[in-house]
């Protein structure tokens, strides 16, 4: 019996000994072209008796045992890179294997390649999105030239009437804004102000909901921009050689948007750089104000600068240089704002960064950086004329004079250490953050008039007071992040953050904790949730308001009765405030549906306390006795969002994605008391003035069907694509006042009617003196739908409720050369 026993348990040992012994333990890592490492990638080796998956770490990492020695199939994808296959042979043991994947461009040197389709990530629990440089280059969505135009063809993102992104149903100043990973916000307004060039940028890279306690100031997501680099190979591209046509008021030459690309090796193999230039030149015609008083001229420009050098294989330097310069003869010009309102702006951005990353055998990652950032804006008026309000639009020149410096600096360093194994695998990411601000403000402001509809004076404003503002903050931030795997298919992030500012002076304690689950059972399915606490930088803007002057109002009634002067002005105790803190939870799944679609549905609950709001402090006041408005903490918002969107990637490099967002932004404190244009009247709950209840939105690229075209007439077609993008959205919300500036009704009681546009492009790639170009041709706003931007909100106006139009039914055109065959 005992010897009966021994037998097969000596057989089976032997068995697997052989099994061991022929097995295979793969290691390697995923780079891109320069070297640097790519996270997320999905990595299958696979044989006929079957395969192995696994999704490299941040620092590229990834480990995969594989049965048996052999010759495998190797693929690599992510989205953003082509797809990665090659065939490997394994031997026995320990293997090393270093995938090099290549950016996305639109001329590649093999016709064999393909874009890495949609990867559900199933290790991933942050909420994820990104556009790629090729979505953002081919669809056809109005203002191409500005990055920020770009940013609505993520769900969840609208663009308001002032071009300003809101993600979430937040603020512009509550995401956070990085350029390759460091801060580019304006330290300022707290929004994205920074102009890149569209070509100079490799993805957009957006987490919301769920996203990492690296990321920390912003409660509404955190964007970053990640630009190019240069590789071994010259690289020389240009756009728009030729001025822009449109057809709005007649063929117009308005535009003209020249981007320059050049890229290359300093010392091959080891040392490379990228430089992206762009400009900008608008002539924008007002179709409602006279013949000769109707144009604005601006010119915009940009230029990035980035350098890579290889120190050692293991340790990489980057640097990069972005200039920015904008000159604006006629800022403001609309149907309300004729050329004599209007202000001269002039700006110019610079930013300079620094990054060491250092790479480790045992699998860590170590980096270090510094930026600092230096901004100078100029507004003017055109002449010191009273400027007047009056029913039918303005007159006179604008009452403020205007010049800002900003300027920041910022430290930080992150560390990726090795997996650490105990109950499953932990993934344990430190970090610190440290940053200096300042901001340096001298505004004048001189009277501005009231009118009524018989030219009365309804009310006259003066200024008086401090002229300038200073303001300081340090900020110091840590973090530490554990991504616990405790089997296949679960993954568990917690994390925790604490933040310091020298205005408010209270540690802020942020947890984190987000979950995903992709069932065995389940074939390419992913279920996620998460929890956490955010906070958001502190608005210089609003917290410099009780620096400012105050103004002073007297009222002129009918009847002959003069009121005030009333006097409105802006205070605040610091030492009793606290910063705004924001409780977000959300859910999602994800999912490969039949046909390689794949789909998506997201829930986000977002709660905000402690929100910053000024509180008229004369309780009981009437109208005519001023304001007296402290900045409080007693601002409540609440943001909720079901999101559905279905892409599919096809013919190995096309796209389509439709989406769906329905949403609710509001607030219990939605009037926004201001100093240059003060309305009268009680606080009061309603929506955000970006709110958009309803959002549908589609975009994609096909090729052209050559069965459609006679026969005869085909060679004609060639490589064309069509390119289109659609969006329906509510309207935005905004609020009725009378010819006094009191408030009428609700605050963003009424809406502008419902945004629509149909973007419809056609674009061929030929070849000429052995170089590629790319010819498009199409039309924006194809239906000519009116949405509005502008309206004429006084109730007492003959012309109240008047809709100046948004941008008309336009053809756009554009030229591009690719680079050589």
């Amino acid at each position: 019996m005992i010897r009966a026993s021994i037998l097969p348990a000596l057989t089976a040992a032997a068995l697997i000994s052989t099994l061991s012994a022929d097995s295979v333990t793969v290691t390697g890592r995923t780079v891109e072209e320069t070297g640097v490492a790519v996270a997320g990638v999905r990595v299958e080796i696979s044989s006929a008796a079957g395969g192995r998956t696994a999704t490299s770490d941040r620092a590229g990492n990834f480990s995969v045992e594989l049965p048996a020695a052999g010759d495998y199939h190797v693929r690599a994808e992510q989205r953003g890179f082509f797809v990665f296959q090659k065939s490997v042979p394994f031997q026995p043991g320990a293997s090393q294997l270093t995938i090099t994947l290549n950016h996305l461009q639109e001329f590649a040197e093999s016709v064999e390649v393909a874009y890495s389709p949609s990867v559900i990530d199933a290790k991933e629990p942050d909420e994820q999105k990104q556009l790629t440089n090729i979505e953002i280059l081919d669809v056809p969505y109005p203002a191409s030239q500005d990055l920020r135009s770009a940013l609505p063809m993520f769900q969840g993102v609208v663009q308001d009437t002032s071009g300003n992104p809101h993600f979430n149903g937040g603020a512009s100043n509550e995401t956070n804004y990085t350029l390759d990973n460091f801060n580019i916000s304006d330290p300022y307004t707290g929004r994205l102000e920074a102009r890149v060039d569209i070509e100079a940028v490799q993805s957009l890279d957006l987490e919301s909901g769920r996203f990492s306690v690296e990321r920390g100031r912003g409660s509404a997501g955190s964007l970053d921009i990640k630009t190019r680099m240069g590789d071994d190979h010259w690289r020389f591209s240009g756009t728009n050689f030729i001025p822009g046509i449109t057809s709005q008021n007649g063929v117009l030459i308005n535009k003209w948007t020249p981007r320059i690309q050049f890229s290359g090796p300093i010392a091959k193999g080891r040392a490379w750089f990228h430089n992206g230039f762009d400009t900008f030149y608008d002539v924008n015609k007002v179709r409602e104000l006279p013949a000769g008083q109707n144009r604005s001229r601006s010119v915009t420009g940009s230029n990035l600068s980035r350098f890579q050098v290889n120190l050692t294989p293991s340790n990489i330097l980057t640097a990069s240089l972005l200039v920015n310069y904008n000159d604006d003869n006629h800022r403001g010009l609309s149907f309300l704002n004729p050329i004599e309102t209007t202000l001269s702006q002039r700006q110019n951005l610079y930013v300079g960064t620094i990054r060491n990353q250092s790479y480790f055998s045992n699998g860590a990652l170590v980096d270090v950086g510094f930026a600092e950032s230096r901004g100078l804006l100029r507004q003017s008026p055109l002449g010191n004329q009273i400027y007047e309000i009056t029913p039918f639009g303005h007159s006179g020149n604008y009452f403020v004079d205007l010049t800002r410096h900003i300027y920041r600096q910022e430290w930080v360093s992150n560390a990726f250490l090795p997996t650490l194994y105990a109950l499953g695998s932990h993934q344990l990411k430190v970090g610190v953050d440290f940053e200096r601000t300042s901001v340096d403000r001298f505004v004048t402001r001189h009277d501005y008039e009231v009118l009524r509809t018989d030219k009365s004076v309804a009310r006259r404003v003066s200024f008086t007071g401090n002229q300038q503002q200073q303001r300081r903050n340090f900020e110091a931030s840590n973090y530490v992040q554990d991504r616990w795997l405790p089997r296949e298919g679960l993954t568990v992030e917690i994390g925790l953050r604490t933040d310091w500012n020298q205005i408010v002076r209270d540690v802020l304690i942020s947890p984190r904790l987000s979950a995903s689950y992709a069932p065995g059972w389940m074939r390419d399915t992913k279920f996620a949730a998460g929890y956490g606490i955010f906070y958001d930088t502190l608005p210089l803007a609003t917290l410099m308001q009780p620096q400012d002057q105050f103004s002073q109002s007297i009222f002129f009634l009918p009847n002959g009765q003069v009121r005030g002067p009333v006097e409105t002005a802006f205070v605040a105790d610091e030492q009793n405030l606290h910063a705004p803190r924001h409780r977000i939870s959300s859910v999602s799944v994800e999912r490969k549906l039949p046909f390689d679609f794949y789909g998506k549905a997201a829930y986000l609950h977002k709660v905000g306390s402690q929100g910053f709001t000024f509180v008229n402090e004369l309780v009981g006041a009437s109208n005519f006795e001023g304001g007296l408005y402290q900045l409080r903490n007693w601002r409540h918002d609440r943001y909720d969002s079901a999101e559905f969107t279905i892409r599919r990637t096809f013919g190995r490099q096309y796209e389509w994605v439709a989406g769906y967002t329905r949403s609710s932004a509001r607030t219990d404190t939605a009037v926004d008391y201001n100093l240059e244009n003060p309305i009268f009247g009680p606080q009061g709950p309603g929506p955000l003035s970006w709110d958009t209840p309803n959002r549908f939105l589609t975009w994609g690229w096909a090729p052209l069907p050559k069965r459609i075209v006679p026969h005869k007439l085909r060679f004609l077609v060639g490589e064309t694509d069509v390119l289109y993008l659609v969006e329906y959205r509510t309207g935005f919300p905004f609020s009725v006042v009378n010819e006094d500036g009191f408030l009428v009704d609700g605050p963003n009681s009424r809406r502008f009617p419902s945004y629509f546009a149909i973007n419809l492009h056609f674009e061929r790639k030929f070849r000429f003196l052995h170089y590629l170009w790319a010819w498009r041709f199409g039309f924006n706003n194809l239906t000519n739908n009116g949405n509005p931007n502008v309206v004429n909100n006084n109730i007492d106006s003959p012309a109240y409720l008047t809709y100046g139009r948004g941008q008309l039914r336009a053809f756009a055109v554009r030229l591009r050369f690719l680079g050589k065959k």
